[in-house]
Parts: C-alpha cells; sequence; structure tokens
C-alpha cells in the first residue's frame, strides 16, 4: 500500500515532540520521551507487518506460480489434443473429399449406364418391330408355301402316267418333270428361309433381352456401389462431426486454462505491486525512524569516541544467517547483520561502541517488529541498534561505556530463532557493520 496522504507529517510532529521531549538529566546525560520511542516503535511495528505481509505475497506468489506451471501444463495437454483432433478433422475432410470423389464417379458410371440401358430399350423396341414385320412376312411366306404344298399335293396325288400321257412329247415331258423338281426344290428353299428367318428373329430379341438383363444386372450393382459408398460418405461424416465437437472441446479446454492462466498472472501482477508499494511505504518508515533517531542525535551532547569498534557478542559467535544489503527473501535491502550460532540464546550483548541509549523498548508484540531492542547514540551522528533480545540491562538515558553488556541475545518479536540484529547507522543512513567491526574469522 502507498502511504495515505497525511502520513508524511509524522515525522515532522514526532521532530516536534522529540525537540519537547529532550531533557537534560544529571551529568550532562540525555534522555528521550517515552513518546518518542514509542514513535519509533510504531513505525518499526508497522515495518515489521509489512515485511510479513510481503512473506505472505511471496508466499501466495509461489503458490501461483505453481497454479500458472500446473494450468500452463494442463493447457499443453489441451493443445496437444486440440491439434491432434483438427487433425482428425482434416483428415476426415481429405476423406470425404475423396469418397465424393468416388460417388460422383460412380454416378456418371450409372448415368452412363442408363443412357446404354435407354438405348438398348429402344433398340430392342426397334427389333420388336422388326421381328413382327418379318413374322407377318414369314405368316405370308407360309401361306404361300402352304398354297404350293396343296398344288404340289394335288399334283403328286396325279398319277405319273396321267402326266406323261398329257406331254406332248419328250421335250414336254421332260419340262413338266423339271417343273416339279423345280417345284420342290423352291418350296424346301423357301422353307429353309422360313426356318432360318424365324430363328434369326427368336435368336435377336433373345440377345437383346439378354443385354437389357446384364445392364439391368450391372445397374444393381452399380446401385449397390453407389449405396456402399453413400453409407461410407455418412459414417465419415459421421466420425468428421465427433472430431470437431472434440476439437471444439479442446479448444474451450485451452481458451478455458488461458483464462486461468490470464486471471493467475493478473493475480500475480497485483500481488507485486503490493510488493512494491510495501516496500516504498517500508523505505518511508525507515526514513522516517531515521530523522526521528538524528533529531534525537542532533540533541544529544554525546562525544564521539575515536578508536575500533568491538564485535557485540562473544567472538565464538560470528554465524552470519543474513548478510547487509539485498536479500532476494525480501526483495529488498537488509539493513542489518544476523549473528548467530549454537548456544547463542541468553548470552550477553555488548555495545560496539560506548555512548548514550536513546531507545530501550521492553514491550512488545509476539511476531512482530524487533521485540526488544535497544539504540545507542555514538555521537558524530552513528548509532547502533540491537534487536530481538530476550532482556534488556539499560534504560533509555544512559550512558554505556564501549564493551558493557547492555542485552542478552533471544528471539522476541519477528524472529525464527535466536540471532542478533546488529546495525550501524551514520546520518540516518544504514552502513555495512563489515565496515567498522573486523571480521576475525
Amino acid at each position: 500500500m502507498k502511504l495515505k496522504p497525511g502520513k508524511k507529517a509524522i515525522s515532522l510532529a514526532t521532530a516536534l515532540t522529540l525537540l519537547l521531549g529532550v531533557i537534560t538529566a544529571p551529568g550532562g546525560e540525555y534522555s528521550v520521551s517515552a513518546a518518542s520511542s514509542t514513535s519509533i516503535t510504531d513505525k518499526q511495528d508497522k515495518i515489521k507487518d509489512l515485511e510479513n505481509r510481503n512473506k505472505e505475497i511471496d508466499n501466495e506468489m509461489s503458490q501461483i506460480d505453481g497454479d500458472i506451471t500446473e494450468n500452463e501444463e494442463l493447457q499443453d495437454l489441451a493443445f496437444e489434443k486440440l491439434n491432434n483432433a483438427k487433425e482428425q478433422v482434416d483428415n476426415y475432410n481429405n476423406l470425404l473429399y475423396y469418397k465424393e470423389q468416388d460417388i460422383d464417379t460412380k454416378q456418371a458410371e450409372i448415368n452412363n449406364l442408363d443412357i446404354q440401358i435407354e438405348a438398348k430399350e429402344k433398340d430392342i423396341e426397334k427389333k420388336k418391330a422388326d421381328i413382327s414385320d418379318l413374322e407377318a412376312e414369314n405368316e405370308k411366306n407360309l401361306e404361300e408355301f402352304g398354297d404350293m404344298l396343296h398344288a404340289l399335293y394335288i399334283t403328286e396325288n396325279s398319277d405319273m402316267f396321267s402326266v406323261l400321257a398329257e406331254s406332248s412329247d419328250i421335250y414336254d415331258l421332260l419340262v413338266r418333270t423339271e417343273m416339279m423338281l423345280n417345284i420342290t426344290d423352291q418350296n424346301n428353299r423357301l422353307m429353309n428361309e422360313l426356318k432360318q428367318s424365324l430363328a434369326q428373329a427368336e435368336e435377336m430379341l433373345g440377345q437383346l433381352k439378354k443385354d437389357a438383363e446384364d445392364l439391368n444386372t450391372l445397374h444393381v450393382k452399380l446401385d449397390g456401389d453407389m449405396k456402399e459408398l453413400t453409407d461410407a460418405k455418412a459414417d465419415l461424416e459421421r466420425e468428421q462431426a465427433a472430431a470437431q465437437t472434440l476439437s471444439d472441446k479442446f479448444n474451450d479446454e485451452y481458451n478455458y486454462y488461458s483464462t486461468v492462466i490470464g486471471n493467475f498472472e493478473y493475480k500475480q501482477s497485483q500481488l507485486k505491486n503490493e510488493k512494491a508499494a510495501n516496500k516504498e511505504e517500508i523505505e518511508e518508515y525507515e526514513k522516517q525512524i531515521q530523522r526521528e533517531i538524528m533529531l534525537a542525535q542532533q540533541n544529544s551532547s554525546q562525544v564521539y569516541q575515536e578508536g575500533e569498534w568491538i564485535w557485540p557478542v562473544d567472538t565464538k559467535f560470528h554465524m552470519i544467517t543474513t548478510e547487509f544489503g539485498y536479500d532476494p527473501w525480501r526483495n529488498g535491502n537488509h539493513n542489518a547483520i544476523d549473528i548467530s550460532g549454537g548456544g547463542i540464546n541468553g548470552t550477553n550483548i555488548y555495545a560496539s561502541k560506548g555512548g548514550v541509549v536513546i531507545t530501550a523498548k521492553e514491550n512488545y508484540i509476539p511476531g512482530y517488529s524487533y521485540g526488544k531492542y535497544v539504540v545507542i547514540d555514538h555521537g558524530n551522528g552513528y548509532s547502533t541498534l540491537y534487536a530481538h533480545c530476550s532482556a534488556l540491562y539499560v534504560t533509555v538515558g544512559q550512558t554505556v561505556s564501549q564493551g558493557e553488556a547492555i542485552a542478552a541475545v533471544g528471539s522476541t518479536g519477528w524472529s525464527t530463532g535466536p540471532h542478533l540484529h546488529f546495525a550501524v547507522n551514520k546520518d540516518g543512513v544504514p552502513q555495512n557493520p563489515f565496515n567498522y567491526v573486523t571480521r576475525f574469522w
């Protein structure tokens, strides 16, 4: 969250309070009123609240990262299924295209066969007419043939001798005999021609009927082929429709996961913005705290003691759990060093340099802020902070010497385990403690 209007005025109001609250103690020592100390503590508590919220945000963002990854994997699977379904649809479309071509080809064959059948039926009708004419002619020939047979019968029933008797001479006899023979041959020829003509007519009609039957049989087969093709096309169309339904379903799934991912990313963006705003607010509170400490320092008569700074705990404890500077977990700067080690809990904390105590916070809310802590003004703009103490040995306004025990190491406030949060400031600006204390290991 960004600072609301009016919050930046706190530092000015607090500065006035501090000016009024600074009193001269016996011996020239200075103390800060409880009101100003509480103001600083409130800001530090607020800083810890924001840091806790940032920790929650990190956890939420980590969860969202997992959700995004999971949904991206599901989206990838949906995309793969979508592509497969689309490929199926394309394949069915191709099969339908080829099936329609087969149907068109078969339809062309059927149309051609219909033309042939129609032509054959016309042929049959014409042949039937020809046969009818032939039959009429044959019937006429049969009548003539019957008349000839009747005449022959009558002639053949006459006595041969009468033929001879009627002949005027041998020539006439021969003529009459030849005529009789010719009549016989003619009858035989007419009979044979008649038989052939009738047989030919029957054969032609039979062939035409057979051709018609063959064409009809072929038509039935082509109709069957056409039915198979249309049935196969109908099956393909159903399968294509099913594949298209799957494609639409997988497309909907893909879009759903895309929406879910978008929502998560939007939420993640909001959390990032909140975290950035929290960082700005933390920085603003820290500036206010430093201004108030500087104000107290400006009204302090503490003279800076030249010389070395000492390690704030027993030298056997030198495990640094958090260094000074940028801390990825906080996504910001850690303006101190955290000192820990086995058995450190309850051991003494020493003033790194002599000065006057300007903050000695005993009361705290468990899980928040620095817990119990001490701030010492060393003069010349320098101050040190010792946080998360289990007990304080000093009070506000008390002058302490370098190396004097001022508190005990603990894990009060927002802390995951016993350690000393040790900070050095110069004119309100955080300094790397290792620029002042010697790293002896």
